[in-house]
């Protein structure tokens, strides 16, 4: 009859260990992982904080354009309001250079884009 090979018992603290060895590498799997998702948190929120940042600098830029563009507006305007008035008021001025200034001041104001008022 052929022997059979003996198998080699292995005791409760083999297990145990092998267990615990498993259970060790797991937890450093883990622990790598959530330190690589970490990295990529850090990571994904610096660009934010700059996509952020370089944002509210374009909105500052376009802050500042729109007040010069109000600055030119309003200049425009006096300067046509304050026109009409002195024309409007001036006792020495004739009805024949009345009516030229106001062609002059029509054609300067259609120059600038602006509506002539009525």
């Amino acid at each position: 009859m052929a022997a059979k090979p003996k198998t080699k018992e292995r005791s409760f603290d083999y297990y145990a260990r092998v267990i615990q060895t498993d259970i060790a590498n797991l937890g450093k799997e883990v622990r790598d992982g959530f330190l690589d998702v970490a990295e990529v948190l850090q990571s994904t929120r610096k660009d934010v904080d700059a996509g952020f940042l370089n944002v509210r600098k374009q909105m500052d830029d376009i802050r500042d354009d729109v007040r010069r563009t109000n600055e030119v507006m309003v200049s425009k305007a006096d300067l046509e309001t304050t026109l009409r008035y002195e024309l409007e008021t001036s006792p020495f001025a004739k009805e024949a250079d009345v009516k030229d200034l106001r062609e002059r001041l029509l054609r300067v104001e259609k120059k600038l884009g602006m509506k002539p008022a009525a």
